[in-house]
């Protein structure tokens, strides 16, 4: 069998339930993306957004958190994941180069929703949408995809969001083949639009194209049933390569599927580029030493994996949008206010004449191994980074960071995660219940229906 067949071997299975590493990991992920849906629901994206669907559609069997309407399925799910993008303070994967939750989550609350599917069946359908993310990216050479140009949160989000659906409807195993293949054909996602509104919008297209080729799939529809691996399939044109047989398909599916724990995921505690995370730590780190003498600072060196700035496209942001893919803001913000947070993406706090000033002084550069002296001789992570701040009396003082706070090897506990949800509720307002919204989600497994999910989350915006 090639990737396509292995892959919905998998996704179909035999029905057990996901597992408790699979289910702790997966209820983690729905409380971080749920709060982050719930912060992201009152940007300018996310509310234009919603008065173009809302002016075409309205009601349907599934309900939207991000406006808490009764909404038809893929318009539910393109809402959600546009909302838990947009902030980019959703979860990472580091073998995605992408935001797995972010799709998938929106997907299986829709999918779900309109089924009444049970607690352990989300967390299954959640399972089986990270293990076909990440035997897709294995098979297709993701950060050759990445470096491409390739949004990898779109372009293989959508054949995830596709696989969550697939399990969730109960396709067989030869119209998952057919999903995959239709999910092939409506990945896109161009890193360009990084800073703008579309970059989040990625994440919506996903969780609605998956929706909508598991549900075409599920009437008959065809694809190529090997499409994947095929001549002119999805990894030929998107990376690498793979070619038909037991090689890129097996490689791939036992990678993703593992044993025992599944490999975790990076929860974010600041609200921007996961790429900017490990050298705002070192400079948060580094601010103390300088004893309010922020505007001594003569230069700011920070050294990054090479690839490793690949995403942080803004080099002089002008709002809040490039501000979360510009590292010099990022580093410059840390120092100056010694915290990185929502607020920090304000247009006023972007524009700050202090923070301007300072980010001119941050010079960026990429090395393949780290500057001799600063540690390990080998990077740790896809986006490490070396922080020396220099005052203007000559002084200097260096800190690395590999893995930065809320890395899978540096896991936040159930009380930051709880702390950060609560925060991101408050952020936006919402009328619900936080400690309810929270143990509903982190014990999702006990969860007869999402309908009784959703009864507690899909309330009203209040546009």
């Amino acid at each position: 069998m090639g990737l396509t067949a292995r892959l919905a071997e998998r996704i179909v299975g035999d029905g057990r339930p996901a597992g408790d590493a699979w289910s702790d990991l997966a209820e983690r992920a729905f409380v971080d993306t749920v709060g982050v849906l719930f912060a992201g629901r009152n940007e300018p994206a996310v509310t234009a957004l919603a008065d173009t669907v809302l002016a075409e559609e309205a009601g349907g069997p599934a309900r939207s958190v991000a406006v808490g309407q009764a909404l038809p399925v893929g318009a539910a799910a393109l809402l959600d994941a546009t909302a838990a993008h947009a902030l980019d303070y959703d979860d990472v994967d580091d073998a995605l180069f992408g935001h797995p939750s972010a799709v998938l989550v929106p997907t299986v609350l829709a999918v779900a929703g309109a089924a009444g599917a049970s607690g352990e069946a989300m967390l299954g359908a959640y399972r089986r949408g990270l293990e076909t993310a990440r035997a897709v990216a294995a098979a297709v050479g993701i950060e050759g995809h990445y470096q491409a140009g390739w949004h990898a949160t779109s372009t293989i989000g959508t054949l995830a969001a596709a696989a969550a659906a697939a399990r969730l409807l109960h396709l067989t195993r030869l119209a998952t083949r057919h999903c995959l293949g239709l999910a092939a054909s409506m990945a896109g996602g161009s890193r360009q639009n990084f800073g703008t509104m579309t970059k989040p919008l990625h994440a919506g297209l996903a969780a609605e194209r998956g929706i909508l080729a598991a549900r075409l799939a599920a009437r008959g529809f065809t694809a190529d049933p090997d499409q994947l691996e095929g001549p002119m399939g999805f990894l030929a044109l998107y990376g690498a390569g793979g070619g038909a047989g037991d090689g890129p398909g097996a490689a791939a599916v036992t990678a993703a599927a593992g044993s025992g724990e599944p490999a975790g995921l990076n929860v974010k505690l600041h609200p921007c580029c996961y790429a900017t995370h490990a050298a705002v730590d070192a400079a948060l780190e580094l601010r103390p030493s300088l004893a309010g003498r922020v505007g001594e600072i003569a230069a700011v060196e920070v050294v990054a994996r090479t690839g490793g700035l690949a995403p942080l496209i803004h080099h002089r942001p002008v709002d809040g949008l490039q501000a979360r893919f510009s590292l010099e803001y990022a580093v410059a913000a840390a120092l100056t206010d010694g915290e990185v947070t929502l607020a920090s993406f304000a247009e006023d706090r972007v524009c700050r004449d202090p923070v301007q000033q300072l980010l001119r002084r941050v010079r960026i550069t990429a090395a393949d191994v780290p500057p001799p002296g600063s540690g390990p001789p080998a990077w740790g992570s896809p986006f490490p980074a070396v922080v020396t701040v220099r005052g203007d009396g000559g002084t200097a003082a260096t800190v690395r960071v590999d893995h930065p706070a809320g890395h899978a090897t540096r896991p936040v506990t159930d009380d930051q995660l709880r702390a950060k949800f609560a925060d991101c509720l408050g952020a936006a307002a919402a009328a619900v219940p936080v400690d309810e919204a929270y143990d509903v989600l982190r014990h999702l497994r006990r969860q007869p229906s999402a309908r009784a999910v959703l009864d507690i989350l899909a309330v009203p915006a209040g546009r």
